[in-house]
C-alpha cells in the first residue's frame, strides 16, 4: 500500500484548510481551582499551546476567558501536529476555516464526562453549528468525541470544563462523495462510483449515515480495475463492480473505536468480518484471503464516515 498518515489527512484539510492541517495522556480525572478560567488553564499546559494559538488567531478568547458556561475539547500539540497543523502552518489557515474549526470543540454547555451520552453515536451540538459524537467504552473505562480518545478528563474551572483529547475534531463540511473527490489518491474509486451509478448509495442522508471502507488508487489499479478498464465496463462485469463497491459501504455511521468483533452488514447485503486486537482493527470480505488493516480511520463527513483500508 501507499498509504501514509500524511497524505491520507489531506482530505479533510483540503476542504478545511486549504493549507497542510499523539501523545497518549495517562487518562485520568482531574479538578483544579474554580476560580482558574478555561482560558489560563488551556495558557498554563504546555501541550495545549498550538490550540492556545489556534483560539486567539480566530480571535476566539471571549469564549475562554468570559463567563460561560463551556464545555472544551482541547487536542494537543502532538494531536494537531499529525494532522499537519503546526506553529509553521496554523499562521496560513483560512480564518472562516480556522473559526469553525476551533468552535468545533466548544459545546455552549458545562458538560462533565458522565454527562457525555454513551453512543456509539450520541450527537451534541458544538458551536460550530455541527454535532460531534459521543461513544463509551465502559469496560476500558475510555471515552470518545467522533474517535477521538479523552486523554484528560473533567479539568474544572471557573467558566466551565476542559477535557483533553488525542485528535482535532475537524468539522464535517462535506459528503462522503465530494470528500473523495478532494483528493486525487482516490480517484479510482470516484470513477468506479460514476460509472456505477451509485453516487446515491454513497451520499445517504444525514438522517440515514453511512460509514465507507475507502480504497486508494494503487488498489484499485492491483484488483485490475484502472481507469481505463472502469471506463469500458458494461454488463456482467460492471455489476461485478457494483457489487464490490457496495460491498465497502455499511448503511450505519461506525467510528473505529466502536467497531468490535463481528459481523458488519453491508449495503450489498452479506456482511464483512471485523477483527480487533492491539495493533488494531481490521475488515475481511468473504472472497478475501486475508484481512485489511484500516490503515487511517475517522474522517467526519456530513453523512457518515470514513476508514481508509490496505
Amino acid at each position: 500500500m501507499n498509504y501514509t498518515i500524511k497524505s491520507l489527512i489531506k482530505i479533510p484539510l483540503l476542504f478545511l484548510l486549504g493549507s497542510t492541517f499523539l501523545v497518549q495522556c495517562t487518562e485520568k480525572e482531574t479538578t483544579t481551582n474554580s476560580l482558574e478560567t478555561l482560558d489560563a488553564k488551556i495558557t498554563a499546559n504546555a501541550e495545549l499551546s498550538l490550540f492556545k494559538a489556534a483560539i486567539a488567531q480566530a480571535k476566539l478568547e471571549t469564549f475562554t476567558k468570559g463567563p460561560g458556561p463551556f464545555t472544551v475539547y482541547a487536542p494537543t500539540n502532538a494531536a494537531l501536529n499529525a494532522a499537519g497543523i503546526t506553529t509553521t502552518t496554523l499562521p496560513g489557515i483560512d480564518s472562516v476555516a480556522l473559526t469553525a474549526l476551533v468552535l468545533n470543540h466548544f459545546q455552549s454547555i458545562k458538560r462533565t464526562s458522565f454527562e457525555i451520552p454513551e453512543g456509539p453515536n450520541a450527537p451534541m451540538a458544538s458551536i460550530s453549528g455541527f454535532s460531534n459524537f459521543g461513544y463509551k467504552d465502559k469496560p476500558a473505562d475510555k471515552i470518545f468525541i467522533n474517535g477521538s480518545r479523552i486523554t484528560s478528563r473533567d479539568l474544572t474551572t471557573s467558566n466551565g470544563t476542559l477535557h483533553i483529547i488525542d485528535k482535532p475534531l475537524f468539522t464535517p463540511a462535506f459528503t462522503i462523495s465530494t470528500l473523495l473527490a478532494a483528493n486525487n489518491a482516490y480517484k479510482l474509486m470516484l470513477q468506479a462510483i460514476n460509472k456505477t451509478a451509485l453516487l446515491s448509495t454513497f451520499s445517504p442522508s444525514t438522517a440515514s449515515p453511512a460509514t465507507v471502507f475507502v480504497l486508494d488508487n494503487a488498489t484499485m489499479t492491483a484488483n485490475g480495475y484502472d481507469s481505463t478498464t472502469i471506463a469500458n465496463l458494461t454488463g456482467t462485469p460492471l455489476t461485478t463492480l457494483s457489487n464490490i463497491l457496495k460491498y465497502h459501504v455499511i448503511p450505519s455511521r461506525n467510528f473505529s473505536v466502536a467497531l468490535k468483533a463481528g459481523n458488519l452488514k453491508t449495503v450489498f447485503g452479506t456482511n464483512v468480518v471485523v477483527a480487533t486486537s492491539t495493533s488494531g482493527v481490521t475488515i475481511k470480505g468473504a472472497s478475501n484471503t486475508t484481512a485489511f488493516p484500516l490503515v487511517f480511520t475517522d474522517v467526519i463527513a456530513s453523512n457518515g464516515v470514513f476508514h481508509f483500508i490496505g
